[in-house]
């Protein structure tokens, strides 16, 4: 009974949910007829990365940012080599979109993988423009983007901004498992400054941050080859960065799954896989050992 209540739901209802995919699939069109009349955040870039297995999906988060009641100044999609033609094959729905001076698709010289999705766009603005990254799984409520932003203007003490951060336990001069790291709700406002983020939600991250450490190419695919929260969070400590949980608004519902968008995904290896415990342990040593300092003292 609860099954055919669910597939009800989601057939008559969804529809007309902002923030889901299925509002986004009604939509669609006039969607595509109003963004550009919409206000833009001067100075601010939105960067994600995404790849041949989710052509077929990766559009609906895009289309959902464009849903936004504020846009970026622009958005960098940072693609392997060889994607605009299967996008071309694949008939895209947003090919009115690309390089039309807010959504540009840039094919990669290397492709870093889920690193690709900060290293290019931090490489040509982390100093002069605010950077805000995002996921190309989901689909992000309409005031994501406003809120961040204002949520930046509100605390300037802050460098980072995350809808989806976690506290960070540690145990007798360790850092705990990943599961039992504490993720912050309506009622923790996450006041540690030492917060370990995750890009699903969105991050934004001010610009003049990052001064060392986070481009290192070599450095990052040696310790975290398929961890870039992992590897951001530390280069956001050691550059002395001070991360901000921010909640929704209205306490709207932050983010929809895209359907079939799961199949492949890096999170279920970092997070069930515990993949994530190793990475974090080896960038602990390493910054440890090459700064003399310890992560764990500032949590």
């Amino acid at each position: 009974m609860l099954e055919k209540l669910k597939l009800v739901f989601n057939k008559l209802l969804r529809p007309f949910i902002p923030g889901t995919y299925e509002y986004l699939l009604r939509n669609k069109e006039h969607i595509l007829m109003n963004y550009t009349n919409k206000p833009r955040a001067k100075d601010v870039i939105i960067a994600m990365t995404t790849y041949g297995p989710r052509i077929s999906f990766f559009e609906y988060a895009i289309l959902s940012i464009l849903n936004g009641t504020l846009l970026p100044e622009k958005m960098n999609i940072y693609v392997p080599q060889g994607f605009k033609k299967l996008l071309v094959q694949s008939n895209s729905f947003l090919k009115s979109v690309y390089d039309n001076g807010i959504v540009e698709l840039i094919e990669m010289e290397v492709d870093y993988y889920c690193h690709s999705k900060y290293y290019y766009v931090f490489q040509a603005y982390s100093q002069e423009k605010d950077i805000v990254l995002c996921d190309d799984d989901v689909v992000y409520y309409k005031d994501w983007l406003s809120h961040l932003v204002h949520s930046a203007a509100e605390y300037p003490a802050f460098n980072v901004f995350a809808y989806k951060a976690v506290i960070v336990t540690t145990d007798n001069g360790a850092i705990r498992t990943y599961d039992d790291w504490i993720h912050c709700s309506k009622t923790d406002l996450g006041e540690h400054t030492q917060l370990y983020t995750e890009a699903v939600g969105g991050v934004f991250y001010r610009r003049g941050l990052f001064k060392t450490t986070v481009l290192d190419k070599e450095l990052f695919l040696a310790l975290v080859p398929k961890a870039d929260d992992v590897w951001l969070w530390f280069c956001t400590w050691i550059n002395q960065g001070k991360v901000k949980f921010v909640l929704t608004k209205n306490n709207q519902k932050l983010q929809y799954i895209i359907p079939n968008s799961q199949e492949v995904a890096l999170w279920k290896e970092n997070t069930f896989g515990k993949r994530n415990d190793g990475y974090v342990l080896a960038c602990r040593s390493y910054f440890r050992d090459t700064y003399q300092m310890d992560i764990i003292d500032f949590l």
